[in-house]
């Protein structure tokens, strides 16, 4: 089931199934995990929250927007579904702990085809320790999936876009750009991909271990910046009513970005979108202390910039250095 393609199967197709027996096989494929006091098959599903502060967040994934068939696998695609939501999740520092999914799919889609969509959805949750509790089915002209997801924070105040003040340093996990240049490759039918950054476009990971070490170390804000550093950092200095210096020598590129899109390889690090890494905001009389404690089997961070007073976001060369024009790097938005 990992390895479906989209076509070349044989039936039966989701007309063939029919809905019950669509929904009977897609409930079997989940299992009982413990805190599911009412598993996937019922109305609804029941679980005991692993804190009294729960945390939910969805998000869509949509069959030519989001993704083409010809660039992921019906596997591939269930899986980022399930990063996509739970990537949110991550930014609040929080833990999952259970996950619906809504899909609309055409009547002529292979049943193999969906069941490669479940297993990803299920192995992503299962490997961020959450469990599939439920979802709903329709008909429609494309496929598209709707995840939402439930977890706690875990014993801390969830962290939110609105605490950060000036002073504070900020940092982002992993590299940026690679998924964003991978699509670009492909849009050329460039054959040499590096195979982590098809990896960040077609598989990603939502940064949960890092989300929950950077709430725990005392982030004073943060968020995922799935839509570009550059857009995502605008919004996390509008909510906490500040502005903030981004440093372009200082973000982490991914490997062969510069090599291979030269001059533009720093607008996609900054404003590409789909790198599902987390930015967050450190005090100044922590940082030291974060960064040298930053255990080496997370996500690495790079110290990107610092918040300052006044508002809007500012790109220089280097600290202290000269101010870079950002005009027209906006990011990933659908409107």
């Amino acid at each position: 089931m990992r390895f479906a393609t989209w076509s070349g199967h044989d039936r039966p197709n989701l007309e063939d199934i029919g809905e019950e027996g669509l929904l009977r096989r897609l409930v079997d494929m989940t299992s009982a995990v413990t805190g599911v006091v009412i598993p996937a098959g019922d109305d609804a599903a029941a679980w005991v929250p692993g804190s009294p502060v729960a945390l939910i967040s969805t998000d869509a994934m949509v069959e030519g927007v989001h993704f083409r068939q010809e660039y992921q696998s019906p596997y591939q695609v269930g899986a980022k579904a399930w990063a996509q939501a739970a990537s949110d999740i991550a930014a609040m520092g929080g833990a999952l702990e259970v996950g619906v999914v809504a899909a609309m799919m055409p009547g002529t889609t292979p049943w193999k085809v969906a069941e490669a969509i479940q297993l990803g959805v299920l192995e992503a949750a299962r490997g961020d320790g959450a469990a599939l509790v439920g979802g709903d089915i329709c008909a429609g002209p494309q496929i598209v999936l709707v995840v939402t997801v439930a977890g706690s924070a875990r014993g801390q105040a969830p962290v939110q876009m609105k605490g950060g003040t000036p002073g504070d340093q900020l940092v982002v996990t992993g590299h940026l750009g690679g998924a964003a240049m991978a699509l670009r490759m492909l849009d050329r039918a460039d054959v040499k991909i590096p195979v982590d950054c098809l990896q960040a476009l077609r598989v990603p990971r939502a940064r949960l271990a890092e989300g929950a070490r950077l709430g725990s170390e005392g982030a004073s804000a943060m968020t995922d910046i799935s839509d570009g550093l550059l857009l995502d950092c605008k919004r996390l200095t509008r909510a906490s009513r500040v502005g903030a210096e981004l440093w372009a020598d200082r973000v982490p590129l991914a490997a062969g970005l510069v090599s291979k899109m030269g001059a533009e390889s720093v607008r996609i690090g900054l404003a590409g979108g789909e790198d599902y890494e987390l930015l967050a905001a450190i005090p100044a009389p922590d940082f030291e202390r974060v960064v040298a404690a930053w255990p080496e089997d997370l996500a690495p961070l790079a110290h990107v910039g610092s918040l300052v007073s006044g508002a809007g976001v500012r790109l220089l060369a280097g600290v202290g250095g000269p101010e870079l024009s950002v005009e027209g790097w906006s990011g990933y938005q659908h409107y």
